[in-house]
């Protein structure tokens, strides 16, 4: 038992035992890496762009059983005539029609 245990701790040791970094390796699996992710990004890509192209994903079944509501005609008229009010002013103003007195003069 205590050989095996002794052979178990002397393997762990070397597993986590600092190393010399060498940075030609480190950089070469870096690179792999990243060519890696960039392959299977332009894979998916790829993929997707076939879904979307064939109507696979992306689409918007149509409901039937929605019904149109009414618009309140009272608060719509009620709307269009403060509007009106406002163009009215607004042309008033622009028109200079009425002229107003300056209140700091007496």
């Amino acid at each position: 038992m205590k050989i095996s245990f002794k052979k178990t701790e002397n393997q762990i040791k070397k597993l986590f035992s600092p190393k010399k970094s060498n940075p030609h390796t480190d950089w070469r699996i870096l690179l792999d890496i990243f060519f890696l992710v960039v392959v299977v990004l332009i894979l998916f890509s790829f993929y997707l762009l076939y879904t979307i192209k064939n109507q696979q994903v992306f689409q918007i079944e149509p409901k039937s059983d929605e019904t149109p509501t009414m618009i309140n005609e009272k608060l719509l008229e009620k709307i269009n005539n403060s509007f009106e009010q406002k163009s009215i002013k607004a042309r008033e103003i622009k028109d200079g029609s009425k002229s107003y007195k300056d209140p700091s003069i007496n």
